[in-house]
């Protein structure tokens, strides 16, 4: 009788530990289940945060052709702005000769007047 009872308290210890296998199992797959969970949501977030770094990385590329453009634009009207200034500068200069010109002329003419 007592080979039966070993033979059951044997049983009872086996099946105690397939019981506990079977709870540890189902932690296990919990666990791994909350894991993949998280798993996706930072997936998630990622994909959120590479949208983001995407669009601003296509706002820094406008602003950077802007600024190209802008500076461009800028050296090609300052040129252009310096180019009128130097006409202006050239019909004051040749306005500024005719009227020494006139004016050395009317001087000669009341000097060689004067003289006779």
């Amino acid at each position: 009788m007592s080979e039966v009872t070993q033979s059951g308290s044997q049983l009872d210890r086996i099946e105690t530990s397939i019981g506990d296998l079977r709870q540890l199992n189902a932690q296990i797959l919990d666990r791994l289940t909350r894991m993949e969970e998280r798993q996706n949501t930072h997936a998630t977030e990622m994909g959120k945060l590479e949208a983001r770094v995407d669009d601003h990385s296509d706002r820094i590329r406008e602003l950077e052709l802007q600024v190209a453009v802008a500076s461009k634009t800028g050296k090609q009207q300052h040129r252009t702005l310096m180019g009128r200034w130097a006409a202006l500068a050239s019909v004051a200069m040749l306005l500024l000769g005719a009227a020494a010109s006139t004016v050395g002329k009317v001087l000669a003419d009341l000097l060689t007047t004067g003289a006779q």
